[in-house]
């Protein structure tokens, strides 16, 4: 009799921790199908136990991670493996969160079928708080345009996988000084900040422009050639030449751009790429003031 009370009690405790653990479980058979879940993973959905019933978690994961999610969910009857993986569920209305899947298999018993038990965590902030930390270490704070890193990055991945040349256009501000001595940074902030905006609005969305700091930006151009390049630069040029409307002022600055291009027959090193566009642009400023 004690025996069977300490079963009791032991079965109760189990039951209990299902029933109220704060992270949703569910108890799966091998083939996926939901034989039960816990009102958490219910309340993570956004839908009732009930309902999860007789489905499978691949139906509420996201489309571009449901395959991925099938994969990593094959657990064999009688590993000891616990398979974990990262994932986005959908939950009814819509929104899509982060999760962390575990899965473990429990063997086949005289009392009880082969099945699958299975934890899925809300892990949605920490992986808000990364993308974040992400990308305040590849972006400019001030404009949110690709930082030295990211545009190196970028630059290595360009050349790896080119088919067509890729150039970069160095971008320098003139007179930029002039406006943070006479009108103070602040002034100098949004104008950078509205330049950022003029020049991403020029690019297709696989270039990338990069502001290494100051008044000096980088612009890479994927799959482009030298001569469209050069259009490129004249567009530029000119969205930096119309006046910026900033707290009632009409501020006018000019810009130098040096274009260098990779080439497709022999390999080139990032760094070298940007020293020429720098040089270039150099070449350009001195051209000017002659």
């Amino acid at each position: 009799m004690k025996a069977t009370g300490s079963v009791d009690l032991l079965a109760h405790s189990v039951r209990s921790a299902f029933e109220y653990a704060p992270t949703g479980i569910a108890v799966l058979t091998p083939a996926g199908v939901v034989i039960t879940c816990n009102p958490a993973l219910g309340e993570l959905l956004g839908r009732t136990p009930a309902s999860l019933k007789g489905t499978t978690l691949f139906a509420v994961a996201h489309p571009d991670d449901r395959q991925a999610a099938q994969h990593n969910c094959r657990v064999r009857s009688g590993s000891q493996r616990i398979l974990r993986h990262q994932c986005r569920f959908v939950r009814a209305d819509g929104r899509a969160i982060w999760v962390l899947v575990s899965t473990a298999a429990v063997p086949e018993a005289p009392d009880r079928p082969a099945h699958l038990i299975t934890h899925v965590e809300d892990i949605d902030a920490r992986k808000a708080l990364e993308a974040e930390l992400l990308h305040r270490a590849q972006h400019d704070p001030l404009t949110g345009l690709a930082n030295r890193a990211l545009l190196a990055q970028r630059i290595d991945d360009a050349l790896i996988r080119q088919v067509r040349p890729s150039c970069l256009l160095f971008v320098d501000l003139d007179g930029f000084k002039c406006v943070n001595d006479q009108y103070g940074h602040a002034v100098g902030d949004q104008l950078l900040q509205q330049l950022a905006q003029r020049l991403t609005a020029l690019l297709r969305p696989q270039d990338v422009c990069a502001r290494l700091g100051g008044d000096e930006f980088v612009v890479l151009c994927v799959d482009t050639q030298p001569h469209q390049a050069e259009a490129i630069a004249e567009r530029l040029r000119a969205a930096v030449a119309e006046p910026f409307a900033i707290e009632d002022l009409a501020i006018t600055i000019t810009a130098a751009i040096g274009v260098s291009a990779s080439d497709v027959t022999t390999s080139i090193d990032p760094a070298l790429l940007l020293r020429q566009a720098d040089a270039r642009m150099y070449e350009a400023k001195r051209r000017r003031a002659t």
